[in-house]
């Protein structure tokens, strides 16, 4: 029984202390003690997750004890609940890794969206402008050029046809586009 005790009553107190510590200071004071698993404190052998595992393993053990069990129910009790716990606290653990974002902005995501002009573009491609279009979720300024013959201004409605290079897009006005379906014989289209 004191074994039991021992190990929940440790347990809880290491948790405990990394619960304190990371109010406090807002900084992660866990390690792995192996390269299993993703890192960051998910791992099977970080000091949570052992420290998760125990204290089930601990309490569970001292309270089939106590209420008449014998050392190897007990003990068998005590690792299926302390595995239960370290399962559920690895596939937490997971979850909210996977709720990360990097923020990385990807420009190949903008091709097909529609936008509005904001600083205009000069014709084929003799300058840079900058379009307002939604990507990944928010409005993002994006520089812009175009194969018209004209300068396209300010407010009128684009479509994002290709990335030219990692931060510039190629354009064309939305009344091009829809001329040229108007053109296009039923069959084309």
């Amino acid at each position: 029984m004191k074994i039991f005790v021992t190990l929940g009553s440790v347990s809880s107190c290491v948790l405990f202390i990394q619960m304190i510590f990371l109010l406090i200071f807002g900084g992660d004071v866990d390690f792995e003690l192996g390269e299993i698993g993703e890192g960051g404190s998910t791992g099977i052998f970080s000091i949570r997750s052992v420290g998760s595992f125990f204290v089930g393993f601990g309490w569970t053990g001292a309270m089939l004890l106590e209420r008449g069990h014998g050392l190897a129910i007990a003990t068998l009790g005590a690792t299926v609940m302390g595995s239960i716990i370290l399962a559920s606290f690895l596939a937490m653990m997971r979850w909210l890794q996977n709720l990360k974002s990097d923020g990385t902005i990807n420009y190949q995501n903008a091709i097909g969206n529609i936008g509005t002009v904001y600083v205009r573009i000069p014709p084929k491609r003799k300058g840079i402008g900058q379009i307002e279009v939604q990507l990944q979720g928010r409005l993002a300024v994006v520089g812009a050029v175009t194969d018209d013959e004209e300068q396209i201004d300010n407010r009128t409605a684009v479509r994002v046809m290709d990335l030219i290079d990692s931060r510039t897009l190629l354009i064309e006005r939305l009344e091009t586009e829809s001329t040229e379906k108007e053109n296009l014989s039923p069959t084309e289209t």
